[in-house]
């Protein structure tokens, strides 16, 4: 407030008028543009790939030559065409088009057919084109070839979808599935680098070098180096099918151009003509070149490519030259496209690796920007595309084939590969093999058990599989890349806050328990995570509303004081007021989803298991519907009936039970088919609803990387109380405040109460305010205008004695959120349970009811705190004790036997241990020790070790 008493002019905050506007949840005519701009590049990039990219991708890719029956047979890929995904030919449905949110419900994956154009040759004589299907690729959500593009929410909405969809990622056996944006290094420069593992490549390589990422217009990509020895000569190295090959870099310079040896001497040496040791080793490595008989251009390559051809699968009619030249094609400088050019590139990389080693120049940082670029989703994709093109092999040792439409060369048996090309580091592409039978468009995806008839013709089909995607559970996580940004811009005050808190808000930003959909009654995702009743904040930045939030809120405004109450506080402990739990606060949900395949439990060809019950089986309890399954909004607890099936071949009834031991809702059954939609009542998709409310032990965080354990739900007679009356909701620690310098945090309460008590909504974008315009001046002035203290301050009175507090007790609005951490996935106890044959110790993991492990740190732990006797507890009566029979003669666990039986006429009915070894009775003793004592003992017996214990 200025001081004639005017609010002063600042930046006008949002609205929460919107959320009571009539029209408020009707669809807009088209989608929010800021939304849809988070996704634009990954859904862009994918379009150019499989528009223009994939035409230029597939002519890079040389043809594939052999001989057959002495003809030279040419085969090369002119064009290949991605479609839509649509149900097979010969389906009976309503709808050809298949849309993702079927594929999500039924677990498949949203996919459309490959098909390239295949251009064959005999002797060089062009014979035509054949249209052949290679198989499947996923198709991106939102990109040109979905058949949601260009929907209007109000049309996305009826195919099951958000109405803001923003796509940019894939689905992938029903999982939601993206391709990250990866820093490479940037393309075509040479960087000078010092790598001390490059010693280890050689005899005389040291740690200098310079590399290339070298990229064409398609976006092939190989790496190339160069490395400085010891004796003043350069090695170059590259990759070839995952190969790493290296060549002296004087037979590529003089293998590029026809030129003299001096003409070469000349352009290596530029800027240093003066200097004797470059001009030695340049001379030196033309010598190398000489020594080997090579003294022109074409020995050289005659040379090289009768080394190299054994590695380069060429046709046995290339010559050397000919060979040679694929070589440098393929792997030298590949961004170039004449060989004069390469040459002078690989002279250009040679006199920087001089000036490197000489203390020239510096080494490049490879982790500056101005060194690195971005791989798009694309990009990515069109590679690991052309990547499984060229793994397509055509081995010609017999036919197979014989029809009028299929040329002759084609008569011949692809062998079902599995390759795994690394395009770039750490990414791989796994390709899966496919059959092709009569009639030849008739392409059936190979996970299935491959029948290797004659009649077959088997390729490798270009469908990715898991590994290459970087898995995601919902809508918040698919964009990592862009919620870095995305979820700081949500923040707070965040300019008043520690870095690292606001770095720790980014995380925890993606592991709330908001809303995150709205489409909750067409998913099948394993799990998925719902707050109850979530609200609008008060306080929020411009992005907020930019972004349109309030359609997936992800927290509650809760009262908090700043105080120390109770012990049930410290260290990142918060008290939970008991009577705002029991109206709702923070309540939520898990929706957990299962799919039952009946065809999983029979045999390969049996389809008699079909869903339901037998009548009046006493089994069911009246809790299963006739067609064997739960009723929906029935609830579930340990033991009750599950579904049930028959089969009908034996007449068999089976009930399966609810194995879990936390209580659910049915909240909705899915009917499934495949994807020819010839499937019958097999499968099933049961999805239950687990009721979440707060507990001790459940992780909560405000928007500052405030986060807090619940550590008791405080009755609310006896919390702190205001003057009006209030009850906080939350009670935090003050002592959270001072080391984490989460300022935001304290102008986040004050703004937040003036809101509630004005009507307000008020802007939080990062460096609204300033040291002349500060933000508790503008707060503590709203609050005063409110009556209230301007510092956010109010009197309490204990709740357990009434009594006013002598301190002011800093109250006020806090936006909460509540994380998906919670004490019920992951607890563990156990009393008795499952043991390990081998060492009759308790099994380990949560899911088995196991123990927990008590390790070295542990124990260590107990002695420190000097209650060494609890080990015996721990480690021996809880684990694996055992009652033994000794031999106190011999000593040996392993001698004493129990004897025979006696027969059945006989009255001795007692039978004793005999030590096999004393021939005695009377020295068997018995002895407490852990089981897997004994064990051991029986396994150092099998090598003939001896153990000798002293029995006192």
């Amino acid at each position: 407030m200025d001081p004639d008493g005017r609010w002063r002019n600042l930046p006008s905050g949002p609205s929460l008028k919107h959320l009571t506007d009539p029209s408020y949840g009707i669809p807009r005519e088209q989608q929010k543009a800021a939304l849809q701009e988070l996704t634009r590049a990954h859904v862009e990039s994918f379009n150019y790939a499989v528009r223009e990219g994939l035409g230029h991708a597939v002519q890079a890719i040389p043809p594939f030559e052999f001989a057959f029956k002495d003809e030279r047979i040419s085969l090369t890929i002119v064009d290949a065409v991605i479609s839509p995904p649509t149900v097979p030919k010969g389906t009976i449905c309503k709808e050809l088009n298949v849309y993702p949110a079927e594929c999500r419900g039924r677990k498949s994956t949203y996919r459309g057919k490959l098909t390239a154009d295949i251009s064959w040759a005999v002797n060089g004589i062009p014979k035509g084109i054949i249209k052949q299907s290679l198989g499947y690729v996923p198709i991106m959500v939102k990109s040109k070839l979905c058949n949601l593009y260009n929907l209007p929410p109000q049309a996305l909405i009826e195919h099951h979808e958000e109405a803001e969809e923003m796509g940019g990622y894939f689905i992938i056996n029903g999982i939601e599935k993206v391709i990250r944006m990866l820093i490479m290094p940037r393309r075509n420069f040479p960087i000078a680098m010092i790598r001390p593992k490059w010693k280890s490549r050689g005899p005389g390589y040291t740690h200098y070098g310079v590399s290339m990422h070298c990229v064409r217009e398609e976006h092939s990509a190989v790496n190339m180096n160069l490395h400085y020895l010891e004796n003043g000569t350069i090695m170059l190295n590259f990759i070839y099918r995952k190969e790493l090959f290296f060549l002296p870099l004087g037979f590529a310079l003089k293998a590029l151009v026809s030129f003299s040896d001096y003409q070469i001497f000349q352009e290596l040496i530029k800027g240093k003509e003066d200097d004797t040791f470059f001009r030695n080793s340049v001379s030196q490595m033309l010598r190398i070149v000489m020594e080997e008989g090579c003294f022109t251009q074409k020995q050289v390559l005659n040379y090289l490519g009768e080394s190299f051809r054994v590695k380069l699968n060429l046709p046995d009619w290339y010559p050397n030259e000919q060979a040679a030249l694929f070589l440098f094609d393929q792997c030298i400088c590949i961004h170039l496209k004449s060989n004069t050019e390469k040459f002078y590139m690989l002279c250009l990389m040679t006199r920087k690796l001089f000036a490197l080693a000489k203390g020239d120049c510096m080494e490049d940082n490879p982790d500056s920007l101005v060194n690195q670029e971005v791989l798009t989703p694309g990009q990515l994709f069109l590679m690991f595309l052309k990547g499984s093109l060229l793994l397509m092999e055509l081995p010609t040792d017999r036919t197979v084939l014989r029809e009028k439409r299929i040329p002759p060369w084609m008569e011949v048996s692809l062998i079902p590969m599995t390759g795994k090309p690394s395009l770039y580091p750490g990414l791989f592409l796994f390709t899966t093999p496919c059959r092709l039978v009569r009639p030849v468009q008739n392409l059936e995806l190979g996970k299935e058990e491959l029948i290797g008839t004659m009649e077959q013709l088997f390729m490798n089909v270009a469908v990715f599989e898991d590994e290459v995607f970087a898995r995601v559970t919902t809508h918040q996580e698919l964009f990592p890349h862009s919620l870095l940004s995305v979820i700081a811009n949500l923040t707070p005050f965040s300019d008043h806050n520690q870095s690292p808190r606001n770095m720790y808000q980014c995380q925890m930003g993606k592991q709330t328990m908001g809303f995150p959909l709205l489409t909750f009654q067409d998913r099948s995702d394993n799990k998925l995570y719902r707050l109850q009743t979530p609200q609008s904040p008060l306080v929020r930045p411009f992005m907020y509303d930019y972004y349109d939030m309030d359609n997936y809120p992800i927290g509650i405004n809760a009262i908090v004081a700043v105080i120390s109450y109770t012990g049930y506080d410290m260290e990142d402990a918060m008290i939970l007021n008991k009577a705002s739990w029991e109206r709702g606060f923070a309540h939520g949900s898990v929706y957990k989803s299962e799919f039952i395949d009946l065809s999983e439990k029979i045999k390969q060809g049996d389809d008699s298991l079909v869903f339901g019950v037998k009548p009046g089986d006493p089994r069911i309890l009246q809790k299963l519907d006739d067609d064997g399954l739960p009723f929906v909004g029935a609830k579930m607890q340990y033991g009750d009936p599950y579904y049930g099936y028959l089969n009908l071949s034996t007449g068999e009834s089976f009930v399966v039970y609810y194995k879990s031991k936390e209580n659910c809702v049915v909240d909705n059954i899915k009917v499934c088919s495949n994807d020819t939609g010839t499937g019958k009542f097999k499968c099933i998709c049961i999805t239950m609803r687990v009721p979440r409310n707060p507990t001790v032990g459940d992780k909560f965080a405000s928007r500052h990387g405030q986060k807090g354990i619940l550590s008791r739900l405080w009755p609310a007679e006896d919390m702190p109380f205001t003057e009006s009356g209030m009850v906080p909701d939350i009670l935090f620690n003050p002592h959270g405040f001072p080391s984490r310098m989460t300022i935001g945090m304290l102008i986040e309460s004050m703004a937040g109460k003036s809101a509630a008590l004005h009507g307000l909504c008020h802007d939080a974008t990062p460096f609204t305010f300033s040291q002349e315009h500060s933000a508790l001046e503008y707060f503590g002035e709203m609050l005063k205008a409110a009556g209230y203290n301007f510092y956010g301050t109010e009197r309490l009175y204990s709740g357990i004695s009434g009594l006013e507090l002598e301190a002011d007790i800093f109250i006020g609005v806090v936006y909460y959120q509540r994380l998906r951490h919670m004490v019920s996935d992951k607890f563990q106890v156990r009393t008795t349970g499952a043991r390990d044959r081998v060492t009759n110790q308790p099994i380990g993991g949560r899911n088995v009811q196991g123990g927990i492990r008590f390790g070295e740190m542990e124990r260590d732990a107990l002695l420190a705190h000097g209650t060494s006797f609890l080990l015996h507890d721990r480690l021996f009566n809880c684990s694996d004790r055992s009652v033994a029979h000794v031999c106190v003669k011999c000593g040996s666990l392993l001698s004493p036997l129990l004897e025979k039986p006696p027969p059945s006429w006989s009255a001795m009915r007692n039978r004793k241990y005999n030590c096999t070894l004393c021939n005695r009775s009377d020295t068997i003793d018995t002895v407490s020790v852990p089981y897997v004592f004994r064990y051991f003992v029986a396994e150092l017996a099998a090598m003939n070790i001896k153990v000798k214990l002293d029995v006192i």
